[in-house]
């Protein structure tokens, strides 16, 4: 499946790219998801971020922001806004570990409900995108998300750390 061009934005600074995931987070009504590989600080650990992810997990059932990592050696070690807003939401910001992730899975993203889309490809393509209307592709990520999601289980490290 392959991302729709009209709507697309690129983003090829990496400074530019938390800036504008709060942008597309703060559009979010119901769900968010957010695959990574260790939720990058330079990327997720941001006040605005956490706060606007906080905002829709606030909203009551059925909002929910779901993470999911590949790997949390790295918030073990140093803590992350995210890891402490999971802390807080346990029931609305369920944060879970992969055990296992296929290599075809190799791209880090934010779904925020049925639209919207933040997509950092693999390591072999740098140029980042985001579009705030892309329903099919969306969909794709989140059937993809959903499957590796019922795989995955909550990192019983990650309930204790100090925020």
């Amino acid at each position: 499946m392959q991302p729709r061009s009209e709507g697309r934005i690129e983003i090829e600074s990496a400074a530019d790219q938390a800036g504008i995931l709060c942008e597309l987070a703060r559009g979010a009504r119901r769900l968010v998801r957010i695959f990574s590989d260790d939720l990058a600080p330079a990327l997720f650990d941001n006040e605005e971020l956490a706060s606007e992810l906080s905002r829709v997990a606030r909203r009551g059932p059925p909002c929910e922001v779901r993470i999911l990592i590949k790997d949390s050696q790295h918030l073990r070690q140093c803590g992350h806004r995210l890891t402490a807003l999971h802390q807080r939401l346990v029931s609305s910001v369920p944060l879970r570990k992969l055990g296992y992730c296929p290599e075809r899975y190799i791209a880090n993203y934010m779904l925020v409900d049925d639209a919207g889309v933040f997509f950092i490809p693999g390591e072999d393509e740098k140029i980042s995108f985001w579009n705030r209307e892309d329903r099919a592709f969306v969909q794709h990520l989140a059937e993809q998300f959903d499957e590796l999601w019922h795989k995955s289980s909550a990192d019983p490290e990650l309930r204790f750390i100090p925020m």
